[in-house]
Protein backbone atom coordinates (compact mmCIF):
# COMPACT_ATOMS: atom_id res chain seq x y z
CA UNK A 1 0.00 0.00 0.00
CA UNK A 2 1.54 3.74 -1.13
CA UNK A 3 1.14 6.34 0.71
CA UNK A 4 0.97 10.11 0.03
CA UNK A 5 2.98 11.44 -2.42
CA UNK A 6 4.00 7.94 -3.40
CA UNK A 7 0.04 7.12 -4.39
CA UNK A 8 -0.65 10.39 -6.06
CA UNK A 9 2.71 9.30 -8.26
CA UNK A 10 1.38 5.73 -8.91
CA UNK A 11 -2.60 7.02 -10.05
CA UNK A 12 -1.10 9.97 -12.20
CA UNK A 13 0.82 7.06 -14.07
CA UNK A 14 -1.98 4.89 -14.22
CA UNK A 15 -4.38 7.26 -15.44
CA UNK A 16 -1.61 8.25 -18.27
CA UNK A 17 -1.33 4.93 -19.42
CA UNK A 18 -5.23 3.92 -19.61
CA UNK A 19 -6.06 4.53 -23.06
CA UNK A 20 -8.75 7.20 -23.72
CA UNK A 21 -6.28 9.96 -21.45
CA UNK A 22 -4.66 12.82 -22.71
CA UNK A 23 -3.71 14.84 -19.68
CA UNK A 24 -4.24 14.67 -15.34
CA UNK A 25 -7.17 17.12 -14.88
CA UNK A 26 -6.11 20.95 -13.03
CA UNK A 27 -9.48 20.64 -10.64
CA UNK A 28 -12.42 22.87 -11.06
CA UNK A 29 -12.81 25.42 -8.41
CA UNK A 30 -9.57 24.18 -6.30
CA UNK A 31 -6.70 22.78 -7.92
CA UNK A 32 -6.77 19.36 -7.57
CA UNK A 33 -3.05 18.44 -6.32
CA UNK A 34 -0.69 16.34 -3.46
CA UNK A 35 1.80 18.27 -2.12
CA UNK A 36 4.70 16.64 0.05
CA UNK A 37 8.03 19.15 0.44
CA UNK A 38 9.02 20.65 -2.72
CA UNK A 39 7.38 17.85 -4.89
CA UNK A 40 3.42 18.45 -6.04
CA UNK A 41 1.69 15.78 -8.28
CA UNK A 42 -1.39 17.77 -10.36
CA UNK A 43 -4.22 16.27 -10.86
CA UNK A 44 -4.44 13.26 -7.92
CA UNK A 45 -6.18 14.51 -4.30
CA UNK A 46 -4.66 11.55 -1.67
CA UNK A 47 -6.88 11.72 1.53
CA UNK A 48 -6.99 9.30 4.73
CA UNK A 49 -9.98 7.27 2.95
CA UNK A 50 -10.41 9.25 -0.07
CA UNK A 51 -8.88 9.03 -3.79
CA UNK A 52 -9.70 11.34 -6.59
CA UNK A 53 -8.03 11.17 -9.78
CA UNK A 54 -9.20 14.03 -12.06
CA UNK A 55 -8.14 13.70 -16.01
CA UNK A 56 -9.22 14.78 -19.21
CA UNK A 57 -9.91 12.05 -21.75
CA UNK A 58 -8.88 12.11 -25.34
CA UNK A 59 -11.77 12.37 -27.96
CA UNK A 60 -12.91 9.97 -30.08
CA UNK A 61 -13.07 8.00 -27.31
CA UNK A 62 -11.97 4.46 -28.00
CA UNK A 63 -14.74 3.04 -25.21
CA UNK A 64 -17.43 4.67 -22.93
CA UNK A 65 -16.17 7.02 -19.92
CA UNK A 66 -17.22 4.49 -16.92
CA UNK A 67 -15.21 1.73 -18.69
CA UNK A 68 -12.17 4.30 -18.86
CA UNK A 69 -12.75 5.11 -15.39
CA UNK A 70 -13.00 1.61 -13.80
CA UNK A 71 -9.68 0.89 -15.61
CA UNK A 72 -8.00 3.55 -13.76
CA UNK A 73 -9.25 2.23 -10.55
CA UNK A 74 -8.54 -1.33 -10.71
CA UNK A 75 -4.86 -0.15 -11.89
CA UNK A 76 -4.57 2.12 -8.62
CA UNK A 77 -6.50 -0.17 -6.30
CA UNK A 78 -3.93 -2.67 -4.85
CA UNK A 79 -2.04 0.39 -4.05
CA UNK A 80 -4.96 2.81 -2.72
CA UNK A 81 -5.27 0.38 0.48
CA UNK A 82 -9.13 0.33 0.68
CA UNK A 83 -9.40 4.04 -0.23
CA UNK A 84 -12.24 4.85 -2.19
CA UNK A 85 -11.31 5.58 -5.71
CA UNK A 86 -13.27 8.87 -8.11
CA UNK A 87 -11.92 9.11 -11.05
CA UNK A 88 -13.16 12.87 -12.32
CA UNK A 89 -13.30 13.20 -16.20
CA UNK A 90 -13.16 17.63 -16.09
CA UNK A 91 -12.83 17.79 -19.85
CA UNK A 92 -12.55 16.33 -23.80
CA UNK A 93 -9.62 17.19 -25.49
CA UNK A 94 -10.55 16.68 -29.50
CA UNK A 95 -8.49 15.77 -31.96
CA UNK A 96 -7.81 18.31 -34.35
CA UNK A 97 -8.70 16.08 -37.44
CA UNK A 98 -12.17 16.01 -35.81
CA UNK A 99 -15.02 18.07 -37.84
CA UNK A 100 -16.76 19.11 -34.44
Amino acid sequence: MADGIQLARVAAVAALATEGIHSMGRGRYVEAATYEGSEKVSGVIVGPEELEIHVVARYPLPRPIPEIAESIRERVAPEAGGRKTTVVVEDLEVAADENL
